[in-house]
């Protein structure tokens, strides 16, 4: 249970941030020990002496004192320590009757505390509320705050001394024997009924359960208590709130799923497991050069500088091993209302998480638009599943994206080469342009050169995976068939584009797809047949453009690279894609330069 103890001993390291401070803005709290998040309707103010102010009907998220037994209330009567709904502490009298037992096992421990049990025993909130004109219902939930002259803290949610002493007293609701921690090594009272609530958008489920200390049995695995592996009730609450303060800060959610990134040392936040290059690494400044990078991490101000260093080549990647941090990446979901599972779980040295990271970036990349550029980048997590499995739709879209985000995890983190069949149903998307359309009708050209970059990334990545070197440049030398059908495609479009601007005087509102686009489909299924075809459509733009000598040179030397045997109908793989993207984009870049000659003169 490494996770475990890593989240209980992060929690004893950071537990100087834990406190009810700042939750009236519901901004993640870390909570202090034997607390939870709870939704409360009402406040109610009373005065040191315990006698009644006023009252107002306000919903508010708060932190509040918890037992073990309370924690997982459901039919049975079990009032919380402190703030509790209005059956325990007014309307229903046998429930009010545990709850002032409990309650005066720890009132004498804090005055604001005596004072609330002494407004409770008077039994006059029921009149109190009524007369403030607030509804009566069981389920209302309750919270106090006590009035002293010179108190500069009366909200008791907020009092961290109030939480504080809870948290030294709680054992007097536990009296269970002392047994082996597993997740400590210390012998103390084992937990057994766990937290819920780690995932606010999974609120019911937990990720360890057992129903009482006499029943341990878990789909018939064990038959008595000493079976299983107990943690201690300590350490339970520990790894339990620091999970979900790693999840409500820095947690990548979607849906029922979360995945968080920490330092075991001090749960400090790391690189994001699936951030967005442009987040992480900048812009590349240089194509030729992978390694000159605009460095972005959030990391210690000495560590950072040497990473920073390290990516511009101005410094030694072996400084980085002198770092001993571990750096702990989790994903957990919800199965169902009641259970909550840990789907991935890595854990790495700091500078080995940070490397792992980089080489993604650096290898799973093509030239993306991005703020009105492109730029060297390695698409984002939700645009390589929409680029595999489609555009998101409906419910069941949610499932695939959990899954294949744990998948991408694993990619990063654990080595696994990319799943060749992301890879195939990537180019097959892609393949047929007119399946990327408009919410009005019409071909959605740029959502389908997005994907069209996405999809060179995945095919680059793969590629790399089997040690074949792709550059990010145009290769005019690169003998592979699937590349140069895809250079002779792009050419293809950029003469008919070229073609129909001149024809429209420098209009550039033509949208309509070239024959290029439209046969892509084919194309890629039987290409020999269809450059055939596509090139004998091209002679009417070929003579618009007064014979088109520099395309008609491009297309010959392209045509010079085949191997005989090669220049056939064998359907194509990925990598014409990247024949085409490269080669669309050197034919923009001499457009571009044209122009800027052309205004000199």
């Amino acid at each position: 249970m490494s996770w475990f103890s890593n989240l209980a001993e992060a929690y004893d390291r950071v537990s100087y941030i834990a406190g009810p401070a700042d939750a009236e803005d519901e901004k993640p709290v870390l909570w202090p020990l034997f607390h939870m998040a709870m939704k409360t309707d009402i406040c109610v103010a009373i005065d040191g002496e315990g006698h009644f102010r006023r009252a107002e009907l306000s919903a508010l998220k708060i932190i509040i004192p918890y037992t073990e037994d309370s924690s997982a209330r459901t039919s049975g009567i079990e009032p919380h320590p402190l703030h509790d709904n209005l059956g325990y502490l007014a309307l229903n009298d046998k429930k009010r009757d545990v709850y002032l037992a409990r309650l005066a096992q720890w009132s004498d421990r804090h005055p604001k505390v005596a004072a609330v049990y002494k407004y409770i025993a008077s039994g006059t909130l029921a009149d109190d509320l009524e007369k403030a004109g607030i509804p009566q219902e069981e389920k209302l939930f309750v919270r106090f705050r006590v009035e002293i002259p010179g108190d500069l803290t009366p909200d008791l949610w907020k009092d961290a001394e109030v939480a504080k002493v809870w948290g030294q007293c709680s054992e007097i609701f536990h009296s269970r024997a002392p047994r082996l921690c597993y997740a400590t090594g210390l012998n103390a009272p084992p937990g057994v009924k766990h937290l819920k609530g780690i995932n606010a958008v999974t609120n019911g489920a937990k990720l360890i359960s057992c129903n009482d200390e006499t029943n341990y049995t878990y789909k018939g695995r064990f038959n008595k208590p000493e079976q299983a592996n107990a943690v201690s009730m300590e350490a339970s609450h520990k790894a339990h709130a620091m999970l979900n303060y790693l999840i409500a800060t820095q947690g990548y959610k979607c849906d029922t799923q979360a995945i968080a990134a920490w330092a075991t040392d001090d749960a400090s936040a790391q690189l994001a497991p699936l951030a967005k290059t442009e987040d992480i690494f900048g812009i590349y400044e240089d194509a030729s050069d992978d390694h000159q990078i605009k460095a972005q991490v959030e990391l210690a101000a000495e560590y950072s500088k040497k990473l920073r260093n390290a990516l511009k080549s101005k410094g030694s990647v072996d400084a980085l091993q002198n770092t001993l941090r571990r750096v702990a990446v989790m994903a957990v979901d919800a199965a169902t209302t009641g259970r909550m599972g840990i789907t991935f779980y890595q854990e790495l040295r700091q500078d080995e998480y940070i490397e792992r990271i980089i080489r993604w970036h650096e290898t799973c990349c093509w030239w993306l638009y991005h703020n009105g550029q492109n730029h060297i980048s390695a698409p984002s997590a939700d645009r390589i599943i929409a680029a595999v499995y489609g555009e998101p739709k409906g419910e069941g879209y949610k499932k695939i994206q959990k899954q294949a985000r744990e998948r991408l995890l694993c990619h990063i983190f654990c080595g696994e080469p990319l799943n060749r069949g992301w890879v195939y149903a990537a180019v097959a998307r892609v393949s047929n342009p007119f399946s990327f359309s408009k919410q009005d009708g019409g071909w959605d050209k740029n959502r389908w050169m997005y994907a069209v970059s996405v999809t060179c990334a995945l095919v680059r990545k793969y590629c790399i995976g089997k040690e074949e070197e792709i550059s990010l440049k145009l290769e005019t030398t690169n003998t592979d068939r699937d590349y140069l059908f895809g250079r002779l495609l792009a050419i293809a479009d950029r003469l008919e584009s070229h073609a129909r601007y001149l024809q429209t005087g420098g209009d550039n509102t033509d949208k309509r797809p070239t024959n290029a686009v439209r046969y892509t489909s084919a194309f890629a299924a039987k290409p020999l047949r269809t450059w055939k075809l596509l090139f004998s459509q091209l002679n009417p733009y070929i003579q618009r453009l007064n014979g088109a000598e520099w395309y008609q040179s491009q297309i010959d030397d392209i045509m010079c690279l085949f191997e005989p045997d090669e220049f056939s109908d064998k359907p194509l793989g990925g990598k014409y894609l990247l024949g085409y993207s490269l080669q669309r984009r050197a034919l923009q870049s001499k457009n571009k330069e044209e122009e800027a000659t052309n205004e000199l003169e």
